[in-house]
């Protein structure tokens, strides 16, 4: 499990209500196996392995779905065996499939859609005629936009390349049947409806979720401006620093600030009334942003110094890590103590009664007790680290290995220059397919052979949207964490193969 993991397995249980901080679809998903594991064998623990084996299955079979089609497409054999090499071997892929959390469940829908999204823009939407395909795909993409909230924006901006990458009728000219642009935008629009009109109300109604508000964002405007009010206060003028103390507390957040996160910086944003502090107005909000605007100007170095540190790892491949090969180290006493501070002490009370009657019986303080109830409650999860003594060591080994200045576990790698590589090679190809182009020639290599291997480059590139904005909803991150690009491993030898599928290259 990561963190977050170990907090929906609080509200999964009861311990905690459940928010809408992180996606109810996949506290939910957890919650079955959980459950199952508990009815079965009596602990959750049980659960957690029959998830293990289902993602694993899953995304294993998603991963032979990717190799084959872009053996379908027409890569060259080098590059399917280095594909199955990568998707076997690479330990930024394997080290990912064990984990319990938001983005490799995530990836499991993420992978064949980002498959079928492909094949979209490449066939022009002809594809999206078989209908069974359609609602897999509509499927998918609600499935992805469930589970994870950075989706919806991901799936809607590249869903709008997709949509101008499809182009022609059905049938001819006069079909009364609807258009390829069309059905993508239906299946588009009913995702996304389906994802945020009809499952997310329910589901919070169902499980009477508190909501959650959206801050996470707001640390590209919090972070710098949290920046300058600690190194040099004197250049916020006291006009910008009204307008910033309305949405947050500056002074608080210029304490607390972290180089290479943005928590502590958003934290101090007044998403609820506080006492001489009401929630924020719109007007206040662009006040705000006006203000960060301002300062960016007049203290660029600055702004560089507060995004750097917190998107370093996004871009510098001197930066690598590791997976945990365990998740007992979400149960230390630091940790502990921040699950402690879920259970609320207004949510019944009786609980709250029973918490004070027995810190007083046993001498202890209402933390302490509250400590001991929750690793009480966690104990079930717990033990994960018990294993035999050659286990330990192969797996130390290895930790040893890929935080040794080993190239091939920067997330810099995957995240930006392989991208950003890529992005650069289709733009250059598009460019010099459109100054060849001739009337003639379009109508024989863009419109005649939709079931022909291969891309178009203006197809490749719309397909090079989902990575594009994917990427950049990691850059928007509060953090350079590396389960975030997870969705990125799986994915990108799709990506690179259609970088050496291109149609018109023979044309050159």
């Amino acid at each position: 499990m990561r963190d977050d993991t170990l907090a929906q397995y609080l509200q999964a249980s009861g311990i905690h209500h459940y928010y809408t901080q992180h996606p109810l679809f996949d506290t939910l998903m957890f919650k079955l196996f959980w459950d199952a594991g508990r009815a079965l064998f009596g602990t959750p623990l049980a659960g957690q392995a029959m998830y293990t084996a289902v993602q694993a299955a899953a995304l294993a079979a998603c991963s032979a779905f990717l190799l084959c089609y872009i053996r379908k497409i027409g890569a060259p054999r080098w590059l399917l065996i280095l594909g199955l090499i990568y998707l076997a071997t690479s330990y930024v892929v394997v080290g990912s499939i064990a984990t319990m959390g938001k983005d490799s469940l995530h990836t499991v829908f993420f992978l064949p859609l980002a498959v079928i999204f492909a094949e979209v823009c490449r066939t022009k939407g002809a594809i999206l005629r078989r209908i069974p395909v359609a609602v897999v795909f509509t499927v998918l993409m609600f499935a992805a936009i469930a589970s994870k909230r950075t989706a919806l924006l991901i799936v809607l901006c590249s869903g709008i390349g997709m949509i101008a990458a499809c182009v022609g009728r059905s049938q001819s000219a006069v079909s009364r049947r609807p258009s390829n642009r069309f059905r993508a935008f239906a299946c588009l629009a009913i995702a996304i409806i389906a994802a945020q009109a009809i499952w997310s109300p329910l589901a919070a109604a169902a499980t009477q979720a508190n909501h959650s508000p959206g801050r996470e964002v707001w640390g590209l405007i919090t972070q710098p401006v949290a920046q300058v009010a600690h190194d040099n206060p004197a250049a916020i003028s006291n006009s910008q620093r009204n307008s910033l103390n309305a949405i947050m507390d500056l002074s608080k957040a210029a304490a607390n600030i972290e180089p290479q996160r943005t928590n502590a910086t958003f934290a101090t944003l007044y998403t609820k009334p506080e006492p001489n502090h009401p929630v924020p107005t719109a007007r206040q909000k662009a006040a705000a942003v006006a203000a960060w605007a301002q300062l960016g100007a007049a203290n660029p170095s600055e702004y560089v110094k507060a995004y750097a540190g917190v998107m370093r790892g996004w871009w510098n491949p001197l930066r690598n890590f590791a997976y945990p090969t365990d998740s007992d180290y979400l149960f230390t006493p630091g940790y502990l103590k921040q699950w402690a501070s879920y259970l609320p002490a207004g949510a019944g009370k009786k609980t709250s009664d029973a918490t004070a009657n027995a810190a007083s019986e046993g001498g202890l303080t209402i933390e302490s007790q509250r400590l001991r109830t929750i690793k009480r409650d966690l104990a079930p999860l717990m033990g994960t680290s018990n294993k035999p003594q050659w286990k330990h060591d192969v797996l130390l080994f290895i930790h040893r290995w890929v935080r040794a200045d080993n190239p091939l576990t920067a997330m810099a790698l995957y995240v930006t220059w392989i991208p950003l590589g890529l992005g650069v090679l289709l733009l250059v190809q598009t460019i010099r397919w459109k100054k060849l182009a001739q009337d003639e020639d379009d109508k024989r290599y863009g419109n005649a052979g939709q079931s022909a291997a291969g891309f178009i480059p203006t197809q490749a590139l719309a397909a090079y949207g989902l990575l594009v904005f994917t990427v950049l909803s990691l850059y928007a991150s509060p953090e350079a964490l590396f389960w975030y690009p997870i969705p990125v491993y799986f994915t990108l030898p799709l990506f690179v193969a259609m970088a050496f599928t291109l149609r018109e290259a023979a044309r050159y």
